[in-house]
C-alpha cells in the first residue's frame, strides 16, 4: 500500500527548521512508538528483536541511497562542514556481526514510490532533516545494545553510534543558510514523505516479527 504525504501548510515566516519539526511531528511520534522499535528501549533486549529494527532499517537505506546519493552529489557538490554517511553499509556490517546476511535490494520500494521526488534541493533537504534527525535516538539506545546486548561502536552497533560524530549540528548549520529558505514547502513534503516510508518498512517487519 502506497502511504502520500499531505502538502504542507506553513508559515515562510518560520525557520526551517521549525517548519521542518511541526510538518514532521506526528509522524515522528508514530515512528518512535512503532512497536518492532520498542525493544530497543525495554529491559530484555534481545539479539533476534534487534536484528529485526536493522534489517528494516537496511532495507530502508538500501532502496533510499540509490536515488538519495546521485542528489547529493548533483544539488550540493559543497556541503560545508556537513557530509552524509552511508547507512545501508553500516548496518549491513552489523548485520553480519550478529551472524545475518544482509538482503539482496528490492526490486522496488515496499511503498510502491521512490522515498521522495529526489531532484531539487528542498527535497534532498527534507530526506536529510529525517535521517540526521534519526541519529539522535542513538545517544539513548546505543549505551542500551552495548550495555544488554555486549556490542560495540566497532561491532554491531556501528548504525545507532552515527551520533557521535555530530552530523546533525553541522546539518542544523547548513539548513541554517538564508538561501534554502525558499526550499521550505519541497522539503517539509519531502520529510513528510520520508517518514511515511520508513513506517512501510518498519510494518513489514514487524508483521514477519508476528509471524514467527
Amino acid at each position: 500500500m502506497t502511504l502520500m504525504a499531505k502538502a504542507p501548510t506553513v508559515s515562510r515566516h518560520a525557520g526551517l527548521r521549525t517548519i521542518l519539526r511541526d510538518e514532521t511531528s506526528e509522524l515522528h511520534r508514530r515512528v518512535e512508538r512503532h512497536p518492532l522499535l520498542s525493544p530497543l528501549i525495554k529491559p530484555g533486549l534481545t539479539h533476534q528483536a534487534y536484528a529485526l529494527v536493522l534489517k528494516a532499517f537496511h532495507e530502508f537505506y538500501v532502496s533510499l541511497e540509490p536515488w538519495l546519493l546521485p542528489a547529493l552529489q548533483d544539488e550540493w557538490p559543497d556541503f560545508g562542514r556537513y557530509h552524509y554517511q552511508c547507512r545501508a553499509a553500516l548496518l549491513a556490517r552489523d548485520l553480519r556481526d550478529l551472524g545475518y546476511r544482509p538482503a539482496s535490494p528490492p526490486a522496488r520500494p515496499l511503498s510502491c514510490e521512490s522515498p521522495s521526488e529526489l531532484g531539487s534541493r528542498g527535497s534532498v533537504l527534507g530526506v536529510l532533516y529525517v535521517l540526521e534527525g534519526a541519529t539522535q535516538g542513538g545517544s539513548v539506545i546505543a549505551p542500551r545494545v552495548v550495555r544488554e546486548l555486549g556490542l560495540s561502536p566497532g561491532f554491531g552497533a556501528r548504525y545507532f553510534h552515527l551520533y557521535v560524530d555530530q552530523c546533525w549540528d553541522d546539518f542544523l548549520a547548513l539548513m541554517a543558510s538564508p538561501s534554502l529558505q525558499p526550499c521550505f514547502r519541497r522539503a517539509a513534503l519531502s520529510a513528510r514523505q520520508t517518514f511515511l516510508t520508513l513506517q512501510v518498512y518498519l510494518d513489514h517487519w514487524h508483521q514477519v516479527a508476528m509471524r514467527s
